[in-house]
């Protein structure tokens, strides 16, 4: 998982297939999953970023 957190494109095509499913409209489904693999990535770096900054 933490591969694919900092590939947040390759991250959104995968989670536009199932999305596709859930949606049923591809144009939803890859807008949702970009936002959501961009928030994902961006969390899990500002995560890293503190957790260096801890002693």
């Amino acid at each position: 998982m933490k591969q694919l957190l900092h590939k947040p494109l390759f991250f959104a095509f995968l989670l536009s297939i199932p999305l596709w499913i859930v949606f049923n409209n591809y144009i939803v489904a890859i807008t949702v999953s970009l936002l959501v693999a961009f928030l994902a990535s961006m969390c899990y770096s500002l995560y890293q970023m503190n957790r260096k900054k801890k002693p």
